[in-house]
């Protein structure tokens, strides 16, 4: 497992209830999205989807504003695109061949 999935799991702390529960296997479902990702579109709409699922969730009051937390999730997809980009291995875990 990659270090970035590891970051992006934690970067959210859900409750220990029902809704909690839903909410972490809604961001485990949106991290997988990411991880299966098989070209550079793909990925970047997987990772629209992660910013926009914390969005949600700050704005309906589930979570708190948090600009580390925020940062934290932006650093790590940016640095996992990055990473496929400059070793010129792609970040796109389902994509041999593919640039």
């Amino acid at each position: 497992m990659s270090s970035s999935i590891q970051i992006l799991r934690g970067a959210i702390s859900f409750p220990e209830t029902i809704q909690g529960n839903r909410q972490r296997r809604t961001w485990e479902r949106l991290i997988s999205y990411i991880e299966s990702s098989d070209s550079p579109s793909a990925f970047d709409k997987a990772a629209s989807y992660i910013e926009g699922y914390v969005h949600a969730l700050v704005d309906s009051d589930q979570i708190h504003v948090s600009i580390e937390r925020d940062l934290l999730i932006i650093e790590t997809v940016d640095a996992w695109r990055c990473t496929g980009i400059e070793s010129n291995t792609s970040p796109y875990l389902n994509a041999p061949g593919k640039p």
